[in-house]
């Protein structure tokens, strides 16, 4: 029984440290950025439909696992909008969140445009803290070991962009709901903590038939270290995106893309653990596919780097 609380004790512990930071991290964030940022909406001046899976820290048990989809589109001129289902599962908490995306674009000269975006959408929490070794014969879980939350959220971005750089500023929950009830008594999650992205890129011709493309991201949020992210990549013909990837104080990784056509998208990337967790996972596996539908009425930029 003491084996089994200081178990438990442990997990908690955890997850706390993980809803601290609630928005899943992407390693090609690059990729399906109308995630964080609702002013992305619309930017590429197509129908663009986005598809991602993580999973992270192989090895360990009830490690992060996430799924998302995004659907962004112009709509009339300077409007832009977007659909995102995400699905996130960490040991017993499992976290599902739809959103639409409203964006308006303003041209500030000829090749640069400033774009700002409202996010608004659902967040539903489902926990179930039965399931866990050792939780069975518990009285407070048998209680209140399992929950279903649901809550609306809104959040605010802005995107500055031309067809070789990009930088953003993003809340994409603006509330922070609570997610405690005065009938749990184990209180092993507070509220929603709200997130300040920063993101920024660019696209550098260093040949004839090679770019490269260095990226950022920085993460803030209350109660968590700053998360920041450093990725380059090497656009070969056109064809093949050839990069590296380090999180600071978490991770390295290497990933790759490939433009099968020019509207269709594959990418890989796998990352090893720098930091003291490394000792029992086997690294995080994340793949992508994009798919861009042309609007034959609108003038689009081609190629496509952001």
């Amino acid at each position: 029984m003491l084996r089994n609380c200081l178990i438990l004790v442990f997990l908690f512990g955890i997850i706390g440290r993980l809803f601290a930071q609630q928005d899943p991290i992407f390693t090609q964030y690059m990729h399906i950025p109308v995630l964080i940022n609702p002013a992305y909406a619309g930017s590429r001046g197509d129908v663009s439909l986005v598809a991602l899976n993580r999973q992270q820290w192989i090895g360990i048990d009830g490690a992060p696992k996430t799924m998302a989809i995004s659907l962004n589109s112009p709509l009339i001129d300077k409007v832009g909008v977007g659909l995102s289902l995400l699905y996130d599962e960490i040991g017993p908490v499992k976290q599902t969140r739809i959103y639409t995306d409203y964006s308006y674009h303003i041209n500030l000269t000829a090749k640069i445009k400033l774009a700002f975006g409202l996010k608004g959408g659902m967040d539903v929490y489902y926990m179930n803290l039965r399931n866990l070794v050792g939780a069975q014969n518990e009285t407070n879980f048998s209680f209140n070991g399992e929950q279903k939350m649901r809550f609306f959220n809104f959040g605010v971005g802005s995107y500055l962009y031309s067809d070789r750089f990009y930088a953003g500023f993003s809340i994409p929950r603006m509330l922070q709901n609570s997610l405690s009830e005065n009938t749990n008594t184990l209180h092993y999650i507070n509220k929603e903590d709200r997130h300040l992205f920063l993101t920024a890129g660019t696209v550098i011709d260093i040949a004839e038939n090679i770019k490269f493309k260095p990226s950022t991201e920085i993460r803030l949020v209350n109660g968590s270290p700053i998360s920041a992210e450093l990725s380059a990549a090497v656009l070969l013909h056109e064809k093949i995106w050839l990069g590296a990837m380090y999180r600071h104080h978490d991770s390295l990784g290497a990933l790759i893309r490939f433009n099968l056509t020019d509207l269709l998208s594959i990418g890989y990337s796998y990352d090893l653990s720098t930091s003291q967790l490394r000792l029992y996972n086997q690294g995080t596996h994340e793949v992508f596919i994009s798919y861009d539908l042309i609007l034959n009425t609108r003038k689009i930029l081609s190629p496509r780097y952001f």
